[in-house]
């Protein structure tokens, strides 16, 4: 009987040895405190601090934790698995007690105020008390409505050749198209970028984007990274001022191609090319705008087609051989309006890693905030690869990608808030995490 009490203990000790060879290295949870404040740069107005929504998201596993602050902005996260994380946090403020509160009139029925924090690593060893500084956002009459970037198929739908953008008068007046500019952000696409090199941002919100502080001529104390955004592709509609009137609640929408992607096309070379499925893409005949850059440069694209019924967008800045949007998703849009040429004294710069000026060289121009009327940026489907954000939390606070990532057939679509008679109002709350939902294919002039 002792003999066989022996071997039981025995068997015990070694079956808790062994679990702990096994186990590996613990990683213990983490608490995490975000306390949230108002920027008081336009006034420094006593807003709620409790009731703001705090969501911080792990990168990883795309896991979620959301709670709302205390009554002094504070939200505690308890047992958190370390990890990269995006922290949002967001209130609505109605009309109403805006107006109580500042003392100022408000031309709409709330205003949304937003703050951010991405790809930040919390574990043991690092601050995980947060400070999140909540900032209202620029609301504006045109928004960015479709955004179609991940393309189809490769072999059975049009590749990226039927990307396009969509833009919406989400006003109740009548805009007018003319002037109206599409910008594509230029910033760095590397997941994980090397740091030593002294041309990317190491810490903050902008952690492993350019720092165009360091870019060939560009003024000391110019706050180039948080006041500006640089364009890699800039496109403009054409007319006088008054050519394209768009309705509330209508739309135009800008082509890569304006074409019927489902039917087979002849190429600049005079193939045709013939579509396996066209379930898969959309046709573009129809769109109100384009981009040819066949005339400009020497080496277009085979599939830059220009249709004779379509305007064409005014180039300002070209990159690449078409406007072709990083399909992977990462990427970030502006619109905004000058007069009909850009001001005479906008800068434009190399990015930051040119280390001396050639022929070659590509310049960015070099755009306001202050100036955007509506902006968005994606993302790539997969947490692992995606990229420091290019866009301040007053332009967009957070991100949006489709689901099925690049070649997919699915675009972003902006979610509709309310409609007033028949008249759809789109959401528009300064994160496109928010105010972004997807379509399965796309689909110019739908709505979510």
């Amino acid at each position: 009987m002792k003999k066989v009490s022996g071997i039981i203990v025995l068997l015990s000790i070694l079956a808790i040895v062994s679990c702990k060879k096994n186990d590996g290295p613990s990683v213990q949870p983490i608490n995490i405190i975000v306390k949230a404040i108002y920027d008081t740069t336009s006034g420094n107005y006593s807003f709620p601090l409790n009731g703001i929504t705090i969501k911080i998201k792990n990168q990883l596993n795309s896991s979620e934790l959301t709670q709302s602050s205390d009554n002094n902005g504070l939200a505690i996260f308890n047992s958190v698995s370390a990890g990269v994380y995006n922290i949002e946090a967001t209130i609505s403020i109605q009309k109403a007690q805006y107006e109580t509160i500042t003392g100022l009139p408000l031309d709409r029925d709330s205003v949304v105020f937003n703050a951010s924090l991405s790809n930040i690593m919390l574990n043991n060893s690092t601050n995980n008390t947060l400070e999140l500084k909540l900032q209202f956002g620029k609301i504006g009459d045109w928004v960015i409505k479709q955004v179609y970037y991940a393309g189809s198929h490769t072999t059975n739908g049009a590749v990226y050749r039927d990307q396009f953008i969509e833009v919406y008068n989400n006003s109740n007046t009548v805009l007018y198209a003319d002037s109206l500019y599409i910008g594509e952000v230029m910033g760095n696409n590397t997941a994980n970028p090397n740091y030593a090199t002294g041309y990317f941002i190491n810490d903050g919100p902008f952690k492993g984007q350019y720092d165009w502080s360091k870019s060939i001529g560009m003024p000391a104390n110019s706050n180039a990274v948080e006041s500006y955004v640089y364009a890699k592709s800039l496109y403009r509609v054409p007319g006088n001022g008054t050519t394209y009137p768009i309705q509330p609640g209508q739309s135009f929408v800008m082509a890569q191609t304006a074409l019927n992607h489902k039917a087979p096309y002849t190429s600049s070379t005079g193939t045709t090319i013939s579509i396996k499925d066209p379930t898969l893409t959309v046709d573009l005949s129809g769109a109100e705008f384009e981009v040819y850059v066949g005339n400009v440069i020497s080496n277009p694209l085979n599939s830059d087609i220009d249709n004779p019924n379509v305007p064409n967008l005014v180039p300002l800045t070209i990159f690449g051989r078409d406007w072709l949007l990083d399909n992977p998703g990462r990427d970030a849009f502006v619109i905004f309006k000058t007069a009909a040429d850009i001001p005479a004294d906008w800068k434009k710069y190399p990015n930051p890693t040119v280390t001396a000026i050639d022929a070659n060289t590509d310049f960015h121009y070099q755009i306001p905030n202050t100036l955007i009327i509506d902006a968005m940026e994606v993302q790539h489907a997969t947490p692992s690869s995606r990229v420091a954000k290019r866009l301040v939390g007053t332009l967009d606070a957070g991100a949006y990608n489709v689901p099925a990532g690049q070649y997919s057939s699915q675009s972003a679509i902006r979610k509709t808030a309310k409609t007033v008679s028949g008249r759809k109002i789109l959401m528009d709350t300064n994160n496109s995490t928010n105010d972004f939902d997807y379509f399965e294919k796309a689909n110019p002039k739908g709505f979510k």
